[in-house]
């Protein structure tokens, strides 16, 4: 499916994979996507959540959309007179098998990818951020995981 959107350049602004048991050669073929689809705008919302992705595929589609900047993060209007903004992907990864959320997010900042746990649901959602400076991705409810 993900071939098939990419070689179609087809726009995915959003893109809901959701309780489809994906693991890390799903998440693999989304980073793939991520990246060959250059001339598609970026995808503003990821829904992964309820799947079997570990720590290092998430870390994966978190460096995946770092190295596409400045596609990453996206740009949404924000009103009639065309202006935009960026806006973090809107990147849900809550209960999927990641054992250490904290260290996967302290990976991630320590490799230069800039994170908002959104734990504001009013001051951080899909086409806003709390943050002056916008992070490449939310990463709402991500400490909320799966027991194996």
């Amino acid at each position: 499916l993900l071939e098939t959107f990419a070689q179609f350049e087809v726009q995915t602004a959003s893109l809901k994979l959701f309780a489809n048991r994906i693991s890390q050669g799903g998440v693999l073929a989304i980073c793939e996507f991520i990246r060959m689809n250059k001339r598609a705008d970026a995808i503003q919302e990821l829904h992964l959540s309820h799947n079997e992705i570990d720590d290092e595929s998430a870390l994966e589609l978190m460096r995946t959309l770092h190295t596409e900047r400045p596609r990453y993060p996206p740009h949404r209007v924000i009103d009639e007179s065309g202006d935009s903004v960026g806006v973090p992907v809107w990147l849900r990864l809550n209960h999927n098998w990641v054992r250490d959320p904290d260290a996967v997010r302290r990976s991630a900042e320590h490799a230069g990818i800039s994170v908002c746990p959104a734990r504001d649901r009013n001051a951080c959602g899909t086409t806003r951020c709390c943050r002056q400076e916008c992070p490449l991705v939310h990463l709402h409810s991500f400490n909320t995981q799966a027991c194996r």
